[in-house]
């Protein structure tokens, strides 16, 4: 960690009080006894995947016409979607997704959003991330936290620059952009002088600074309690088990890092992990191309995660989002514009595989503005069946304000 990053996470962090610090960073061991029983892992697609050719509706006939040059062809032809229930296919380069979809595994969301949707990458993100579609300071995922703060441990961790708008709120989380990156950037010598320095002036009454001062020491708190268990691990040296082989990104990174807290104990309950470059409005392409390759990296990462953590999957359960899909038809540079309804899936933790919610179709009446893929599943079902079927939190109303949930049963 960065000196300027250091001095970033202390007063971005908008964190309450760690119970966990409270009683001593005490190590993996201490921790491993506080583990949380099921744990989630949300990896978001950003800039707008195109979900018409990532579950591929190549049963309806007016999808060719709307996509002469980038349609992937029909399930059983050369190149064709990854056939899953006779009218939708997954696209052909996410082989290792369709394996998992075979075991039984994966629930398909071809047609994901809200009502009177933004086409502002930035407002529909800060909305789905919130559960809320309305500007508010924090997410679902601290919400659920809040919760149930009488846990502790490494609960949250948000992997990228910053803590993202999903783990933001009270609930102490910490920010990663590389694990083995996270350190005081000081000598062997320096630092833990600097920590226990630190630690001291944090374990103070927080109320003497004021507000500020409250969520400086708690951020503070936070960071140290974490970055003594990191450094228990082995971060370099980790070796993912049953043959898994992530992607060599930072995207494999996150995930590979991910599986490391889940399978050392440390608590974790929720991770967010990054896969950003698709927004493609010109070049696309389709069975191969820019999209293909993208998605065979998305897939083959969740396949790798999926073989990691091996048994331990029955209490991890995966769901990927993009903020929005793209125009029905393709544009005059082979590629997509900003959309309506897109595709998430869900998989892991007791997932029936399947595809969820009616097909609004794509014939000119069916669609959203005359443009846009019409969406049949509210993003905030998936949210409040996740949180009620897999973490044990039936309190949807603070949950998911606004909103009355309707059952999507995907999961068991």
């Amino acid at each position: 960690m960065q000196r300027r990053d250091f001095l970033k996470y202390m007063l971005s962090s908008t964190v309450a009080g760690s119970a966990w610090f409270a009683n001593g960073v005490s190590g993996i061991a201490t921790a491993h006894a506080a583990a949380a029983a099921k744990s989630l892992i949300v990896i978001f697609q950003r800039g707008g995947c195109d979900g018409l050719n990532v579950a591929v509706p190549y049963g309806d006939a007016a999808y060719y016409s709307l996509r002469p040059t980038i349609a992937i062809p029909r399930a059983g032809q050369n190149g064709g979607a990854l056939d899953l229930n006779g009218f939708f296919g997954l696209h052909p380069a996410m082989s290792a997704l369709h394996k998992l979809y075979q075991q039984g595994n994966v629930a398909v969301f071809p047609a994901t959003h809200y009502p009177n949707a933004s086409l502002s990458h930035f407002d529909s993100e800060h909305f789905i991330e919130s559960g809320v579609i309305s500007k508010t300071s924090n997410g679902w995922l601290n919400r659920h936290l809040e919760a149930s703060s009488n846990s502790s441990g490494m609960r949250g961790v948000s992997f990228g620059t910053e803590i993202a708008q999903a783990l933001r709120g009270k609930v102490p989380v910490s920010s990663f952009n590389d694990l083995a990156a996270f350190d005081l950037d000081m000598t062997a010598s320096a630092e833990p002088r600097m920590t226990a320095r630190l630690q001291k002036i944090y374990a103070q009454n927080p109320h003497l600074g004021g507000n500020n001062g409250v969520r400086i020491q708690n951020a503070g708190r936070t960071l140290f309690a974490d970055l003594g268990l990191v450094q228990q691990l082995d971060v370099k040296g980790y070796q993912p088990a049953n043959g898994a082989i992530y992607p060599n990104n930072s995207y494999g990174t996150q995930l590979r890092q991910a599986a490391q807290l889940i399978k050392a104990g440390v608590g974790l309950e929720l991770a967010t992990v990054n896969i950003g470059g698709w927004d493609t409005h010109q070049t696309q392409g389709n069975q191969a191309g820019y999209q293909a390759d993208m998605l065979k990296i998305f897939a083959d990462g969740i396949a790798a995660l999926y073989a990691d953590l091996g048994t331990a999957m029955q209490d991890v359960l995966i769901l990927t989002m993009t903020e929005f899909g793209r125009t029905a038809e393709e544009n005059g540079s082979q590629g997509t514009d900003h959309g309506n309804a897109g595709c998430w899936f869900a998989l892991g933790g007791g997932v029936h595989s399947g595809v969820y919610g009616q097909w609004p179709g794509l014939e000119k009446a069916q669609l959203y503005k005359g443009r846009y893929l019409a969406h049949s599943v509210d993003f905030r079902d998936i949210f409040g069946e996740i949180a009620s079927k897999h973490l044990g939190n039936n309190a949807l109303a603070s949950l998911l304000p606004g909103h009355n949930h309707t059952p999507l049963n995907f999961l068991g």
